[in-house]
């Protein structure tokens, strides 16, 4: 399963892509560079990063033979950028094009697995 969150999050290393322009330089993971967005600081972001996506993956197949590719090198992938919230960050923005264009699920990691410390 493909999920998306952030760098800082607790969501487990050995799963993080990055789809960051400029991933941070500590940075020694993966990446997927045709998920990150072309101007991450344009002033219609949301509407930019579409455009970046829609130009590079003109067809259902090419982007999920491109996810599928991902999910070959890092199984269970969770797809990183910087923004912990993610309605301000692109990883939504893909997370919504991947389910319009191949009806897939891209959930927001949520932590439930024993990586994360019970708070009861």
């Amino acid at each position: 399963m493909i999920q998306t969150s952030f760098f800082s999050s607790k969501a487990p290393r050995g799963r993080k892509v990055s789809i960051a322009k400029w991933p941070p330089r500590y940075w020694s993971g993966p990446r997927a560079p045709k998920l990150a967005p072309s101007d991450p600081k344009a002033e219609d972001w949301a509407a930019a990063y579409r455009r970046d996506l829609e130009d590079r993956f003109p067809t259902e197949s090419s982007l999920r033979l491109y996810l599928q590719e991902i999910e070959r090198e890092t199984p269970d992938p969770i797809l990183c950028c910087y923004e912990s919230d993610p309605n301000e960050c692109h990883r939504r923005v893909l997370a919504a094009y991947i389910r319009e264009k191949l009806n897939w699920d891209i959930p927001e990691w949520g932590g439930t697995g024993p990586e994360q410390a019970s708070l009861l």
